[in-house]
């Protein structure tokens, strides 16, 4: 029983945030344009950048 009510409660909780997304889209779609796209991938990828140097670092000073 316990299975299937998991299930129904993730199905709803996809169905809201599905219609969030479309909520979003229609009342500002000027957030979803291919230059703040492009914005925001070029800072993700410095981050990650960043963030795997920092990893490569910190694993460099615990293994000496």
């Amino acid at each position: 029983m316990m299975q299937g009510l998991s299930m129904l409660i993730a199905v709803l909780v996809g169905g809201f945030f599905i219609w969030r997304l479309f909520s979003a889209i229609k009342h500002q779609p000027e957030t979803f344009s291919r230059q703040n796209i492009g914005k925001s991938f070029y800072t993700m990828g410095i981050l990650g950048i960043i963030l795997a140097a920092a990893v490569y670092f910190v694993i460099t000073l615990l293994n000496s």
